[in-house]
């Protein structure tokens, strides 16, 4: 009897200190924060909608249904995020100052302590040092989900990485997990490295657009060979993702200025319709404009290798690409004065 109230006792420990498989629990505690509500979503299937935190006298728990594994990104208030990695049958401890959200301490697994001790150790470097200590990381754990999100963001997406060194890098991660799958995944995104660079042709596209009108919205199929001999800005935008309405004001204001030699495409990440119809409305979008409702799994959004919003990608009328970045100040504008003299 003693036995098996002891085997009893240690079952019930064991419940009451993990999670249940098949789901992934957040647990959030935020000093000087008695209410609010951060957003909530993951690129890599672990939701399929952006979703929201409600935080209640400083606290809150989320729990999100998941067999496998995936990367959360929590958008705070004033847009910064903050990257968790999930699993399922994890629970995951968040604790922070809502007057320091850089400090943020998360607990649970070795992969997010691991990647907090990151986050505090690129504190105020440099993009150049930042990017030297993610590959020490990086080659020091190989076997961690946080490296391959960690390759993603400083190697596959970022300018101050050539594909050469992106795919050695991959490489020794596919050494040390040949039969991870979400590593396989990923493949495709080393290869699209670069896709938009300057001087690289368009791939082509056909999509389903929607052209307001006064009364109405009509529907029409554009390709690639539609904008042959013009130029053409595509706008990658979401209205949960801060700074897209300045990209839809610059997309305006550069069909204006260069006197319709620029058409704008408008490539929308919006997960809700009826939300879409009025953002389109409100910030005149008379011209051509896409959503699939499906966000980042979006097939062109993957294609080109997109992460981060908003994304400007301005073709020339030969169908190369003449400048792209999420940086309209330094990245585009500087290649469109002679477009709007």
């Amino acid at each position: 009897m003693k036995n098996l109230l002891y085997s009893l006792l240690f079952g019930l420990t064991l419940l009451s200190c993990g999670g249940s498989q098949g789901r992934f629990q957040l647990q959030g505690n935020f000093a000087h924060l008695e209410q609010g509500e951060f957003l909530i979503y993951s690129l890599d299937g672990g939701l399929n909608k952006v979703d929201s935190l409600h935080v209640r006298d400083g606290k809150f728990e989320y729990v999100a249904k998941l067999d496998g594994k995936a990367t959360y990104h929590i958008l705070y208030p004033n847009y910064s995020e903050l990257v968790i990695f999930g699993h399922s049958g994890g629970v995951v401890k968040i604790k922070g100052d809502a007057q320091n959200l850089n400090g943020v301490e998360v607990r649970g697994d070795k992969d997010n302590e691991t990647y907090t001790q990151f986050r505090k150790e690129i504190n105020e470097k440099s993009d150049k040092e930042v990017q030297d200590i993610a590959r020490n990381y990086i080659l020091a754990n190989p076997t961690l989900d946080m490296s391959q999100y960690l390759l993603g963001r400083y190697f596959i997406l970022s300018d101050l990485a050539t594909q050469e060194e992106t795919k050695e890098i991959y490489d020794s991660l596919l050494r040390a997990l040949p039969e991870d799958v979400s590593l396989s995944l990923l493949a495709d995104d080393v290869r699209s490295k670069g896709m938009t660079l300057e001087g690289r042709k368009m791939p082509d596209f056909k999509l389903e657009t929607r052209e307001m009108t006064k009364d109405s919205i009509g529907h029409k199929i554009v390709s690639l060979a539609d904008y042959k001999g013009k130029y053409l800005l595509m706008v990658f935008w979401a209205n949960w993702k801060s700074g897209s309405q300045s990209a839809l004001f610059h997309a305006r204001h550069l069909r204006r200025d260069s006197h319709g030699k620029v058409e704008p495409l408008s490539y929308s990440l919006e997960v809700d319709n009826r939300q879409l119809t009025e953002i389109e409305k409100r910030d005149s979008i008379n011209y051509a404009s896409f959503c699939d409702f499906r966000c980042w799994s979006s097939p062109l959004v993957r294609q080109l290798g997109i992460r981060d919003l908003p994304y400007y990608i301005l073709i020339g009328p030969d169908q190369k690409i003449i400048a792209s970045g999420t940086d309209w100040l330094k990245e585009i504008e500087p290649k469109t004065k002679d477009l709007c003299s």
